[in-house]
């Protein structure tokens, strides 16, 4: 195989491999809520298939890379891999959730033995006067992966599987195996002993487990748990141990002699710095889109791949520009453009243009490309054999960083959104209590919002408002309130209430005049009786006068008055007659007149119900925005912490690199 061939796929090797190591740091992020409802588990235990894969990059890199540098490079690379690949192919077998975490901490054994010889490797394949170049692309790929991880293993899970992001690993670790026996030479750090130095590679992994540990759970169990605390105090005096041990032996675990190159301390503080900046986008900014904007993991992750695509047009720009010049400027600008994409971010609102979001991801993305150049500005002066250590110090750097910012930020939005729901509940509360609502739909809607507004930390209530009960409830007919005097249909309510006012004094009116009908027609049958026997009388005193040969006068006079008595008569019946008719017309009026009155009480609680309705809209739309306004709110003061962290790193880029002068000019001893 000739040379340039050979460094060809020499460099795609490592590429591959920092682009899987890195993608795994940030790809399970989005599938934990698969994870966790495929194996029935809770969020606080699939959490560890993230946070045991960090946890132990960070506390094996600087050990591993002190290995490589003693037991040989090549050969260590390949064991890393083939754990790596073991670890992926395990995963993505699971049949438990332990069984997860167990192999993705195989996995993490892996990618920190592989990770921190890749830079010592590349300068072993081209050179020193091409291993800029060449880091460069290798750094480009580390900073597009940990961007991109959202993106693929969204579009992974949406169309495959979850166990999808773990076994796209085994055919490249198997590809990288073999390019990286092929195209490489052993190297080895001759300026070192050759003796494994067993308990200080004890002492710092345990201090970098557990400051990373306190860092990725302090939250969850409590910063002043009693756990928490003594893992701390732990990491400081295993840390002071571990120093002044190390400090006194002639080949030290760690290589502080690397320290007094300023470049590259200022280029490991901001590579740690780009490893906390990652955690806005991939981890915070992605729980904005998908737990309070609803956005699906895919959708989530294509506004997130922005960052990535800037990533990719940024690292080679500032390269060539590092390499024509220096680092110093594309790494200040970096620095700038990550603090300024995290200030862009405070100014999130729930109704933010796919634009804006879109934009405040590119700058990110942009930063976040130029400051991963620290990577090549970390190792640029350091001499060739103390690569793989400087290698490991600066990958854990990002590591840790990439630690404090979930421990900082996750901590903080959960505290944040945690006051905002707290907020909103209060809030919601007290409007209901003195909204233009009936008593039982107030009682339903209260617990409704206590039941909803309580917040679990994972960016979602524990359960959700039951609307059909509160529906039910607002149909209810009893007690409802009149509407809001401000409204149009209180005019209409009132005056429906007007009429039904009146059709109460038609309905008293009817009655009054049915019971006087109703003696007026007792009192005609009385007369008609009366009458009658008046009639029947006459007749008989007629007959009695004509038969006592009464004179013409005086029967004439009887016949007339036995006339009158007879039409008295028909016309008291008569009125009898007409008077039960009134009657029944009477009581007809006062049927219509209650048939009216019960149709307008239907009309008038049909205004009242639609009131109640528009009032209760009203409010449940203000809580809503409300609530939106005040999760937002916890969104942006965690991103502006996170700005003001960024901006503490600005003057610290100024010395990520020396004029050529200076570098010509002066040196460093690394003995």
């Amino acid at each position: 195989m000739n040379y340039n061939l050979k460094k060809r796929l020499g460099l795609a090797a490592l590429s591959l491999i920092m682009f899987i190591v890195t993608l795994d740091t940030t790809i399970t992020n989005i599938a934990l809520p698969t994870i966790t409802n495929a194996f029935n588990s809770n969020l606080d235990t699939s959490n560890w298939v993230s946070t045991v894969y960090v946890l132990v990059l960070s506390a094996l890199m600087i050990p591993a890379a002190k290995i490589g540098d003693q037991l040989g490079r090549k050969k260590i690379i390949i064991f890393g891999l083939c754990l790596f690949g073991i670890g992926s192919l395990l995963c993505s077998l699971s049949g438990s959730i332990i069984m997860l975490i167990a192999a993705r901490a195989l996995q993490g054994i892996g990618g920190a033995i592989a990770t921190p010889i890749l830079v010592p490797l590349c300068v072993s394949l081209v050179g020193r006067k091409q291993a800029n170049a060449a880091v460069g692309r290798i750094g480009a790929v580390a900073a597009f992966a940990a961007a991109v991880g959202p993106c693929v293993g969204g579009l992974i899970i949406e169309y495959w599987s979850w166990r999808g992001i773990f076994i796209i690993n085994v055919p490249i670790t198997v590809l990288t195996v073999i390019l990286i026996g092929a195209c490489f030479k052993e190297s080895y750090d001759s300026t070192i002993s050759k003796n494994i130095d067993y308990f200080g590679i004890v002492l710092l992994s345990t201090t970098l487990f557990l400051l990373t540990f306190v860092l990725l759970k302090g939250y969850d169990y409590g910063w002043l748990s009693t756990r928490i605390i003594f893992m701390a105090i732990s990491a400081l005096v295993l840390f002071i141990v571990f120093i002044l041990i190390d400090l006194r032996k002639k080949y030290p675990l760690i290589e502080f002699s690397l320290f007094r190159d300023i470049t590259f301390t200022s280029s490991m503080v901001i590579y740690f710095a780009c490893g906390f900046t990652i955690v806005c986008s991939s981890v915070v900014f992605n729980f904005f889109l998908e737990n309070i904007l609803g956005y699906t993991a895919l959708h989530a992750g294509f506004i997130i791949m922005f960052s990535s695509l800037m990533v990719m047009v940024a690292m080679p720009l500032g390269n060539k520009l590092g390499q024509s010049s220096n680092f110093r400027w594309p790494l200040m600008t970096g620095t700038i453009l990550m603090a300024l994409g995290a200030l862009l971010l405070t100014q999130l609102a729930y109704n933010m243009s796919l634009f804006q979001m879109i934009f405040a991801m590119c700058v990110l993305g942009l930063g976040f490309g130029l400051g991963s150049l620290s990577l090549i500005s970390a190792v640029q002066y350091i001499p060739e054999e103390k690569a793989g250590i400087a290698s490991g110090m600066v990958n854990a750097a990002r590591q840790i960083g990439t630690c404090l910012g979930i421990a900082l930020l996750v901590g903080l939005l959960n505290n944040n959104i945690s006051e905002a729901v707290n907020t909103t509940k209060n809030s919601a509360l007290a409007e209901i209590a003195t909204a233009n609502l009936a008593e039982h739909v107030k009682t339903i809607s209260s617990q409704e919002i206590s039941k909803a507004f309580k917040y679990n930390g994972t960016g979602k209530s524990t359960s959700t408002i039951d609307k059909d009960k509160i529906v039910d409830a607002a149909r209810q007919t009893s007690n409802l309130p009149q509407p809001k005097k401000s409204t149009d249909l209180y005019k209409l309510y009132v005056s429906e209430k007007q009429i039904d006012g009146g059709l109460d004094k038609v309905t008293i009116g009817t009655s009054k005049l049915q019971n006087n009908l109703t003696k007026a027609a007792v009192g005609s049958q009385q007369l008609y009786s009366g009458t009658t026997s008046l009639s029947s009388s006459l007749q008989k005193i007629s007959k009695l006068a004509a038969s006592q040969s009464q004179t013409t006068s005086e029967s004439y006079g009887i016949s007339e008055i036995v006339d009158g008595s007879k039409k008295v008569t028909t016309g008291t019946q008569q009125l009898s007659e007409d008077l039960i008719k009134l009657n029944e017309g009477t009581l007809a009026i006062n049927d219509g007149s209650k048939k009216i009155k019960d149709k307008h009480g239907e009309l008038t609680n049909g205004i009242a119900l639609i009131a109640q309705k528009r009032e209760l809209n009203q409010v449940l739309r203000h809580i809503k925005r409300q609530k939106n306004t005040e999760l937002t709110a916890a969104f942006n003061k965690t991103f502006l912490v996170s700005f003001i962290f960024l901006v503490l790193f600005i003057p610290i880029s100024y010395w990520t690199d020396k004029s050529k002068i200076d570098h010509k000019t002066t040196g460093v001893s690394y003995d």
